[in-house]
């Protein structure tokens, strides 16, 4: 069940040591470093270069706003009963598939992507930041992440829309595993509806 976002996902969207400015900011007030404005450019840039990616098979895909509520769990449809217009909510698409998708870190600044069968990074992460990116289709509820048994924080999100409809369809989650040199992310989740599965993914971080 591991990697099922890579076949519809070839690449993530860039963030932290480059994060967006919102995250930033948060970042700042933990001491972490910030990086030059001309770095922050390069997660739009990033973004862009999903999109290419998803455009044959998600033609409309977009990123909504970050701010943009998670609340959308419902999809709006429309249907004509009696000569009338009533607008139903369709429960939220279960959670579908889940994987650890990336690395970057102060020792390797840059982003290792991880692939299908991947289970330990290739490139030496570690230094004073740290950030494993998560990415996930369908809506959960349990989000647990963990590096070597402690529980990390969630430091930025990106909401995926792969219809154009403005509905979020998943998320790629930057967790901060800053101050370790290496070790073992967990990742898990638990789907919102039936049949409320919990998809667990992990990576070897070196």
């Amino acid at each position: 069940m591991r990697k099922m976002i890579s076949i519809t996902l070839t690449a993530l969207l860039f963030i932290p040591l480059f994060i967006g400015t919102d995250t930033a900011s948060a970042a700042s007030r933990q001491g972490k470093i910030i990086n030059p404005p001309s770095e922050l450019s390069k997660k739009e840039s990033f973004k862009q270069h999903v999109l290419e990616n998803l455009k044959d098979d998600y033609p409309n895909a977009q990123f909504l706003d970050k701010n943009f509520r998670e609340g959308e769990r419902y999809q709006k449809q429309e249907m004509i009963l009696g000569g009338s217009d009533f607008t139903i909510a369709a429960p939220a698409p279960p959670l579908t598939s889940l994987e650890v998708y990336a690395a970057i870190s102060s020792n390797y600044p840059e982003y290792e992507y991880f692939s299908s069968n991947q289970l330990s990074s290739v490139q030496d992460h570690g230094g004073e930041e740290l950030y494993i990116v998560t990415a996930e289709l369908g809506y959960g509820f349990q989000r647990n992440a963990a590096f070597n048994g402690s529980q990390l924080s969630e430091i930025d999100r990106e909401n995926i829309d792969l219809e154009g409809d403005s509905i979020v369809d998943g998320w790629f989650i930057w967790w901060d595993a800053s101050g370790n040199e290496n070790g073992l992310f967990t990742y898990e989740n638990t789907s919102t509806n039936s049949p409320w599965n919990t998809m667990f993914d992990r990576m070897n971080i070196k």
